[in-house]
C-alpha cells in the first residue's frame, strides 16, 4: 500500500478570474448536453476510447454542472499566473461560485449546485486520453470528475434530515469543499493544456449551444489567415456523444446558426451537390472578444 498524500487546501478568493477550460473535455464527448442523462455515454474512434457511466439516482454530469470546472480550473490559473500555491482540494463559497458563474443566488440554487457536485462525484470516466494524469495501482481503473467533496448542512430543529430533504438542506452561509482528481488538476498545472473562454458562455442556456462553442474554441485556430474549422453533419453529431436522432440534432445547429448566438464564433451550413452537410465554425472578429489575459471579468449576475 502507498502512503496517504494530504494535500493543502486552496482557497478561492472573490476575485473574478478569467475563464479556463480543460482542451480534451472541450474536444469529446465526455459530458450529457441534455439534463437527467442516464444512458452511458461512448465514443471511440481510430485513436480515442471514451467512456462515461454514473448511476441511475444521480446521471451523467451534464454540460451545466461542468461551470463548477471552469470556476475551479480559473481560480487555479489565476493563483498559478500569480505565483501562488494551488492545490486539488479546493474550498470556496458558494455564494461567491454561482455568482461567478452566471447563476443567481436563491435556495433553490444552492440545492442545484449539490446536486451538481454529486453528479461530478458520481460519474465514472474510463477514457485512454492522457492515461499518465489517471491514478493507477497497477491497472487501470477509470477517474471521478472530483475525488470527493463537503457539503456542510444546515440543520433544520432538532432533526437536520426532513422527508423532503433526507440528506439535509446544503448550508450556503459555510464554505464547500471539492477535490479534483490527477487528470484534471495536473491540466491545469500544466496550463497548456486549459484554454480560455469568453465570460458569455455562462449566457448560453442550450447544452448544444455550450459544447458548440467549446468545440469551436478548441479546434478554431486564433492566429490563422482563415480562422475556421469544418465538421461534417454526421461527425459533429458523433462527436457530440448525443443519444437522439441525426434529424433532431440536424434542427438545432440550424437553429444555432441562424440566431448566430456563440460568442465569438459564427457557424456556417453548406451542402454539396452529393447532399453532404458541412458545418463550419468561423471565428467573427466582429464579436466581442475574449478578453486579454489577466483582466478579471466585471459582468456578475446580481441577486
Amino acid at each position: 500500500m502507498g502512503d496517504i498524500i494530504q494535500f493543502d487546501m486552496f482557497t478561492v478568493s472573490t476575485l473574478d478570474p478569467p475563464l479556463r477550460d480543460n482542451r480534451d473535455v472541450m474536444e469529446y464527448p465526455f459530458l450529457a448536453l441534455q439534463k437527467r442523462r442516464t444512458k452511458p455515454i461512448e465514443y471511440r474512434n481510430s485513436k480515442v476510447s471514451i467512456e462515461v457511466h454514473a448511476p441511475e439516482k444521480f446521471g451523467v454530469a451534464t454540460v451545466w454542472d461542468w461551470d463548477l470546472i471552469i470556476f475551479a480550473a480559473s481560480h487555479l490559473n489565476e493563483a498559478i499566473e500569480r505565483g501562488g500555491k494551488p492545490s486539488p482540494r479546493i474550498q470556496f463559497s458558494p455564494h461567491d461560485a454561482l455568482r461567478q458563474m452566471g447563476r443567481t443566488t436563491g435556495g433553490l440554487d444552492y440545492k442545484k449546485l449539490a446536486d451538481a457536485i454529486k453528479r461530478l462525484s458520481a460519474t465514472l470516466i474510463i477514457t485512454n486520453i492522457r492515461f499518465d494524469d489517471q491514478p493507477k495501482e497497477g491497472a487501470q481503473l477509470g477517474f471521478h470528475w472530483l475525488s470527493g467533496f463537503s457539503i456542510p448542512i444546515r440543520y433544520q430543529f432538532d432533526n437536520w434530515m426532513t422527508l423532503d430533504a433526507p440528506d439535509g438542506d446544503p448550508d450556503p452561509a459555510k464554505p464547500w469543499e471539492i477535490e479534483l482528481p490527477p487528470w484534471l488538476y495536473n491540466a491545469v498545472l500544466r496550463q497548456r493544456d486549459i484554454l480560455a473562454v469568453h465570460p458569455d458562455y455562462f449566457k448560453l442556456t442550450g447544452g448544444i449551444e455550450r459544447w458548440l462553442y467549446r468545440l469551436a474554441r478548441k479546434s478554431v485556430p486564433d492566429h490563422a489567415d482563415a480562422p475556421l474549422f469544418a465538421f461534417r453533419m454526421e461527425t459533429l453529431f458523433e462527436r457530440s456523444g448525443l443519444s437522439g436522432r441525426l434529424r433532431d440534432f440536424r434542427t438545432k445547429i440550424e437553429d444555432i446558426a441562424a440566431r448566430q448566438s456563440l460568442p465569438e464564433y459564427d457557424v456556417v451550413i453548406t451542402r454539396d451537390g452529393k447532399r453532404n452537410e458541412m458545418v463550419t465554425l468561423v471565428r467573427n472578429r466582429a464579436k466581442p472578444p475574449r478578453l486579454p489575459r489577466g483582466v478579471p471579468r466585471l459582468s456578475v449576475v446580481e441577486d
